[in-house]
């Protein structure tokens, strides 16, 4: 039985890649280019390693879903 495509999910889908294709750059730039003077050399390891970990898997878990319906 074949799902309908709504058309308004296609759009949502597109807008909300485009921001996070946009805006994720920059937010990872400000993530690693953050003043981490006087931090611990294992906080700065997980700031920096594990916080756009986090992010990729964060976006694919939200984003997969959605898009197979």
């Amino acid at each position: 039985m074949a799902k309908t495509v709504n058309i308004q999910d296609i759009v949502m889908l597109a807008v909300g890649f485009f921001l996070v294709a946009i805006l994720g750059p920059m937010a990872l730039n400000e993530v690693f280019g953050a003043n981490t003077t006087g931090w611990s050399a294992t906080v700065k390891t997980i700031f920096q390693t594990l916080l756009p970990i986090l992010w990729v898997i964060g976006c694919a878990l939200y984003f997969i879903p959605r898009s197979r319906g």
